[in-house]
């Protein structure tokens, strides 16, 4: 993990208090008359942390001429809203850590040669985590760039970095004996959670909002939250057959194993996580039946195009026929599950 600063944060406000016990003990404040830093080591990184989610609105924060100015110019960037909500949470957490160790760099520095150096020694102290190491210098790449095109800065020293970790979620799919584990242990909501999200590819936000009337009987018709592309889907066979027979219980398609109430993000993710638990499911997460379907998918004749078409995936091969509405053609769809009949008929047999 990163050293700790030795330094006192500029504005922090101490006040001593002396408790019934005798014992002196000292509050800390983000700034006089504001919040309450918890955090008891002032040299520690939560207290860093914890410093700079507290003063990260805080006009005084807004500092023109550091990083921090640029992060709040970024904050207010088309390039931050359209991000979805999920997203946006993880971009925050990668913010706080990136605030704490480098709030006060000036702007000038980062044109400087050295500035790329500096940035990947920071990183490389997460290199025990490599995935949160990845994504702090992705953010922070992000926030360069949107300051570059605003003539902030010249250059963006983070441009063309190299990942630490040794592959992409895209990388991990479901084995067939992992999902029949998980369907063995789910109850029958979270089941359809599953199938429908290892037959459209779609990400959990967009399905757990996702209403009945963007089923048609045939297609499921969405607007991905994260692209802002609007995709149709031709539903599968099996997928058809476990929608048909699903009680319309809420507006949303998928629903508690109660019924009649939506999921919320988080209890969607707990109850996946128990589930998970109980099946003896390690090593995968929900977002890689994505990876699931575009695997499987490619593996049975489609392409890329006609995979990206339906994922809304951006991979590098794809690029090409990213748009912003398109509709997705049905081959996908038509020869995962052509691979399905396949395999079945060959237990028969």
């Amino acid at each position: 993990m990163p050293a700790k600063r030795k330094h006192r944060l500029v504005g922090v406000h101490e006040v001593k208090r002396r408790l019934s016990s005798g014992e002196v003990v000292i509050y800390r404040y983000a700034w006089r008359g504001g919040p309450r830093i918890h955090a008891e080591d002032p040299g520690s990184h939560e207290y860093l942390v914890e410093y700079t989610k507290l003063t990260r609105d805080h006009e005084d924060a807004k500092r023109e001429g550091t990083l921090a100015g640029l992060v709040y110019v970024y904050r207010q960037s088309a390039a931050f809203h359209k991000l979805g909500d999920a997203t946006k949470r993880s971009y925050d957490a990668a913010i706080d850590e990136i605030e704490a160790e480098f709030c006060d760099l000036p702007v000038e520095v980062i044109d400087k040669r050295g500035t790329r150096s500096l940035f990947l020694e920071w990183r490389d102290g997460f290199a025990d985590t490599p995935r949160k190491a990845d994504m702090l210098i992705t953010v922070l790449a992000r926030i360069l760039s949107v300051a570059r095109d605003r003539e902030l800065i010249d250059r963006n020293p983070l441009e063309r970095v190299e990942k630490l970790s040794a592959g992409t979620r895209r990388d991990q799919i479901w084995s067939d004996d992992q999902l029949k584990a998980f369907k063995a242990h789910a109850g029958t909501k979270l089941s359809l959670a599953l199938e429908l999200a290892r037959w459209t590819g779609q990400r959990q936000g967009d399905l757990l909002r996702l209403p009945w009337s963007a089923y048609d009987g045939s297609h499921i018709t969405l607007r991905q939250s994260k692209t802002g592309r609007t995709v149709r889907v031709r539903v599968s066979s099996d997928l058809k057959a476990l929608l048909d027979g699903t009680k319309r219980e809420a507006v949303t398609i998928l629903t508690t194993e109660r019924g009649k109430r939506s999921w919320t993000s988080d209890g969607f993710r707990a109850s996946w996580a128990k589930t998970c638990v109980k099946a003896g499911i390690e090593g995968v997460t929900f977002h890689d039946l994505r990876g699931t379907f575009v695997t499987l998918a490619y593996r049975n004749g489609a392409s890329i195009k006609e995979i990206a078409e339906v994922s809304g995936h951006s991979e590098r091969d794809a690029e090409a026929i990213i748009r912003r509405h398109y509709l997705a053609g049905d081959s996908a769809v038509t020869k995962l599950e052509a691979g399905n009949r396949k395999a079945r008929g060959s237990v028969k047999d």
